[in-house]
C-alpha cells in the first residue's frame, strides 16, 4: 500500500485504539476542545472487543471533518500507527495515546513553535497522571544558561514532527515490539533540522495497571535489532547530526535508564512481579557493551557527562550516567546488575 502524504490540513493526530472505551471519551473530547483546530485525527481500532469502535463512531459521526476512523486485526499499536501514516494529510504529525489527553493549547502551541523555527520536531514536556488527573510527575524542557537543553525524552508525549522529515527518513514503527518510541525518537532527536525544545507542558499521559509499561519486559519483546539499526543509522548520517555529543549522551542516558530502571520496577505503581529475569539482564548488558564499542568508541569522554554538570536534568540521571558509564569502563557492568536484581 502507498502512503498518502499529502499537506492538506495543519496536523494530524494518530492515535491507536485497542480497549481503551474507559478513557477514549476524554481523550477525544481533549481534541475537540483544542485552540487550534486544523488538524485531523487519525483513529486506528486495532482489533478492540468492548465499546472502543462504538465510541469513534459516535465522534466520526459527529465530527466528519476532524476523525478518520479505521479498523484492523488486532496487531499492537505500532502496527496501527503504521497503518495510520498511509492516510495522514497533515503538514505536521503527532501522537496521542487513547487512555491519554492533551491540554487545550497543546496543538496551537507546538504548530506555531513549528512554523515559526521551520522545526523538523518540536519537543515539550508531558505530565504524568493518575486515574483522577492527580499529577505525579511533571516532566519539564529547561534551558540552561548558554540556552540548550540536554533532556531528550524518548517517548511521544510532548512531540510534533514535520510530515516531509518523516517522509524523508521511510520512519515506521517496529511492530510486535514494546519501547518502539525509542529508535523511533533517536533517529528523529539526532536528525532534526531546527530541533525546537519548548518549556511548555501540555500531554498528560495516564498511568494505570493496564498500560503497556506496567507489564513486566519478555526478552522477545525489547526491539534489540530497532535499537540498533536506528543507531547506526544516526551515525552514518554524521553530516546531518543536529548535535553528535548530545545525541552520544541521549544514548548513554537511556542505556542506564533501560538497564537500571525500565527492566526493575514501575516508577509509579507498586506492581509485584515487574523486575526482569536475570538472563534478560544478562542479555540486555552484553547488547549495551556492543553498541557502545561499535558507534560510540570515546563515550566516556562525552562532554556533558559529570554530576555536577547540566543542572536542569534529574540528579538522578546525571549520577546514574556517570556510575553507568564507570561500570562499562571497568567491566564490571554485568557483575553490579546481577547484584542489582537480587535487591
Amino acid at each position: 500500500m502507498e502512503s498518502v502524504w499529502k499537506n492538506q490540513v495543519g496536523i494530524s493526530v494518530i492515535i491507536p485504539v485497542y480497549n481503551a472505551q474507559q478513557y477514549l471519551k476524554k481523550c477525544l473530547d481533549s481534541l475537540i476542545q483544542q485552540s487550534f483546530q486544523d488538524f485531523e485525527a487519525v483513529l486506528v481500532n486495532d482489533g478492540s472487543t468492548d465499546d472502543s469502535l462504538k465510541i469513534l463512531n459516535e465522534y466520526a459521526d459527529k465530527y466528519p471533518e476532524k476523525f478518520k476512523v479505521f479498523t484492523k486485526e488486532n496487531g499492537g499499536q505500532s502496527s496501527a500507527r503504521n497503518l495510520a501514516f498511509h492516510y495522514i494529510s497533515g503538514k505536521y504529525v503527532t501522537f496521542l495515546d487513547s487512555d491519554d489527553y492533551y491540554n487545550s493549547d497543546y496543538l496551537e502551541i507546538l504548530y506555531h513553535s513549528a512554523k515559526k523555527n521551520d522545526s523538523d520536531m518540536v519537543i515539550s514536556g508531558q505530565n504524568k497522571v493518575d486515574e483522577q488527573g492527580n499529577v505525579l510527575e511533571r516532566i519539564e524542557y529547561r534551558k540552561n544558561k548558554k540556552g540548550e537543553c540536554i533532556l531528550r525524552r524518548l517517548n511521544f508525549s510532548g512531540k510534533l514532527y514535520k510530515t516531509d522529515f518523516l517522509k524523508k527518513h521511510n520512519m515506521r514503527f517496529a511492530e510486535g515490539k514494546i519501547y518502539e518510541d525509542n529508535p523511533f525518537n533517536f533517529v528523529t532527536i539526532g536528525l532534526a533540522d531546527n530541533l525546537t525544545v519548548l518549556p511548555y507542558v501540555g500531554y498528560n499521559q495516564i498511568v494505570h495497571p493496564g498500560s503497556t509499561t506496567t507489564k513486566q519486559i519478555s526478552e522477545d519483546k525489547l526491539p534489540y535489532k530497532e535499537i540498533e539499526e536506528a543507531i547506526r543509522y544516526v551515525v552514518e548520517n554524521q553530516k546531518d547530526t543536529n548535535d553528535k555529543a548530545v545525541f552520544e549522551y541521549t544514548i548513554l542516558s537511556f542505556f542506564t535508564y533501560f538497564i537500571f530502571k525500565a527492566n526493575k520496577q514501575h516508577m509509579y505503581l507498586d506492581l509485584e512481579g515487574r523486575k526482569s529475569n536475570q538472563e534478560v539482564i544478562n542479555h540486555l548488558c552484553e547488547f549495551v557493551l556492543s553498541n557502545l564499542k561499535k558507534y560510540f568508541p570515546g563515550y566516556w569522554k562525552n562532554p556533558y557527562l559529570g554530576i555536577f554538570k547540566n543542572p536542569e536534568l534529574q540528579l538522578t540521571q546525571r549520577v546514574g550516567a556517570v556510575i553507568f558509564v564507570f561500570l562499562c569502563r571497568t567491566n564490571l557492568l554485568k557483575k553490579f546488575a546481577k547484584l542489582y536484581y537480587k535487591w
